[in-house]
């Protein structure tokens, strides 16, 4: 349905961070099933600002009434940044190091111009979803619309890791033993060119001028100084190392699936 996060607020409260553009259709799901728990829709009222890189840490830390040093990976703390009251995470998607910082959305544009501000000495600068895109892509994190949807398997992903059959019932559980017992039959992998192309959403792969797959996510990628995608493949040429072509413009392009990442990763998990 979407891939996002859950906050433990307290022992009986929880917050989710969805897509932006899922709001309407994850708001629907989970109000439908959770029929033991009362749902508010805070999106109009939530502003999130993410800072992320290698300095991320000293700049928040700047700006914070906590020490934001001791916020672990995937764990969050309450407290003040750049004057206004702030629910800061050491989470992203980008592969670095940093922060997603909620506040009001009242106290956005506040928090926007302390962190440039205050950032300024170390370079921070406005970035788009663009280099994000980028970021993510080389980190191979799959965006929700383009790598996984609701027709893809946390299986076929490479998203095991979210999915714990052994803790008990879930929704799910059932259709993905079923897959998991005949085998999959695609792998989202990455996928370096070798000829000099950029593979676009949508483009087909080729094994030997057949159709095996098809371009999910594809772009230069300015960090590692090469054309690199993702793409599901059918499971017998999903092994790294395997020769591919990329069907570009009626021309087949060539590649190779490599191992992913495409560049390591710079986020703090101790």
């Amino acid at each position: 349905m979407d891939d996002l996060t859950v906050y433990r607020l307290a022992d009986d409260r929880f917050m989710l961070t969805v897509n932006a553009a899922n709001i309407q259709k994850d708001w629907a799901w989970v109000t439908a099933q959770g029929k033991d728990a009362r749902w508010k829709n805070v999106s109009a009222e939530t502003g999130l600002v993410a800072v992320q890189g290698p300095r991320a840490e000293g700049l928040v830390g700047r700006l914070a009434d906590e020490d934001v040093t001791r916020i672990g990976y995937y764990r969050f703390a309450r407290g003040v940044v750049g004057g206004v009251p702030a629910l800061v995470s050491r989470t992203g998607y980008t592969g670095e190091d940093g922060f997603e910082v909620y506040v009001t959305a009242a106290d956005t544009a506040r928090l926007w111009a302390a962190l440039l501000e205050a950032g300024r000495g170390d370079g921070v600068a406005p970035i788009g979803l663009g280099a994000r895109d980028t970021l993510r892509l080389e980190m191979k994190y799959p965006l929700y619309g383009n790598d996984i949807d609701d027709a893809t398997t946390p299986l076929e992903a490479g998203l095991e890791w979210v999915v714990k059959p052994a803790k008990g019932d879930f929704i799910g559980r059932e259709a993905l033993g079923k897959v998991r017992a005949e085998g999959v039959r695609r792998k989202l992998v990455g996928i370096e060119m070798v000829d000099r192309a950029v593979a676009r959403h949508g483009y087909p792969v080729l094994k030997a001028g057949r159709r095996v797959g098809v371009v999910t996510s594809g772009s230069y990628g300015p960090s590692v100084d090469k054309y690199i995608a993702m793409a599901y493949v059918e499971t017998a040429h999903a092994a790294v190392g395997t020769p591919l072509a990329v069907e570009i413009r009626g021309q087949a392009k060539a590649a190779r699936v490599v191992k992913t990442p495409f560049h390591p990763s710079r986020v703090k998990k101790a």
